[in-house]
């Protein structure tokens, strides 16, 4: 059933790494592309979460990584931002000069409400709103008109998939506004060409459109792994035998499709009843100015 979540929600799970912010930030870009969010309201946004994102990266886990959490829910009144770690909890600031004490400061002035719980058995949970009004739903003028159903009564259960980074989301359409930027970021880290850099847009771009028509609900999830001038992606839960499709796992004498033709690899996964598309882009050619 092809479903529009009235109350989009977006989910990111990547380690404490300094360089986490870039892609958080890369992330809320896509977001505010996708629902229309004025500029002073998506630089703001950008600014408290990625203090947020600073204070686990600095403090959670005493300099080392660790599981970072996070989580954006849009309704048509708010966008309401929990940035989640499982170190050692709030520290008390001991001055306004402390810079955890900055970033908290820096937050409760951006956010029009702001909370900052530690966690009884560990970790902090940093949780803010932003006031706004909807100005338009995911996918923007023109998008297909769906059925509406409550985020709350949308299956939980998707898939455990691992990366750098691992986004659940919904509605699907929101796919298109964040894979591609995620891709880049990460491509960028592992020193793709400008050649193999280029591809990549291509890659992002059909396999986002493929979920769109894939996917077998309103929530989906998908993780990116990079290394050196390599990057692996995992999508789904798709549809049955939608990955033959695009060439995975057909006949090496079918014709291939475009996406077949770009990655180095194009595989499906049987997952309880559906199906999880596998993806690996390696960059072979001279890096003679990396992206």
């Amino acid at each position: 059933m092809d479903v529009f979540v009235d109350s989009p929600s977006i989910r990111l799970e990547l380690e404490s790494r300094p360089e986490c912010v870039t892609l958080v930030r890369s992330a809320l870009a896509g977001v505010g592309e996708s629902m229309k969010f004025e500029s002073e309201l998506l630089d703001d946004l950008k600014t408290a979460v990625s203090e947020a994102c600073n204070n686990v990266a600095v403090h959670a886990y005493e300099g080392a990584a660790g599981p970072l959490v996070v989580k954006l829910d849009i309704d048509p009144e708010g966008i309401h931002v929990v940035v989640r770690d499982r170190g050692g909890g709030m520290r008390k600031v001991a001055s306004s000069e402390d810079r955890m004490g900055v970033g908290l400061a820096v937050i409760s002035a951006l956010a029009d409400r702001a909370e900052f719980l530690s966690a009884p058995d560990g970790g902090t949970e940093v949780r803010m709103t932003f006031d706004h009004q909807l100005v338009a739903a995911p996918g923007g003028p023109g998008a297909p008109a769906r059925a509406t159903q409550s985020a709350a009564e949308l299956p939980e259960e998707l898939p455990s998939l691992a990366g750098d980074v691992v986004v659940t989301l919904s509605p699907v359409v929101l796919v298109a506004s964040l894979l591609g930027r995620l891709a880049r970021t990460l491509a960028a880290s592992a020193h793709f060409s400008l050649d193999r850099f280029s591809d990549l847009y291509l890659v992002a771009d059909a396999v986002a459109a493929h979920a769109q028509t894939a996917a077998t609900g309103a929530r989906i999830g998908f993780a990116i792994a990079s290394a050196e001038r390599r990057l692996e992606l995992t999508i789904g839960p798709l549809q049955v035998n939608s990955g033959t499709k695009l060439g995975a796992g057909a006949p090496t004498d079918r014709p291939r499709s475009p996406l077949a033709l770009l990655a180095d690899e194009l595989s499906v996964e049987p997952v309880d009843g559906s199906e999880l598309l596998h993806l690996v882009l390696i960059d072979r050619r001279p890096s003679r100015t990396s992206a």
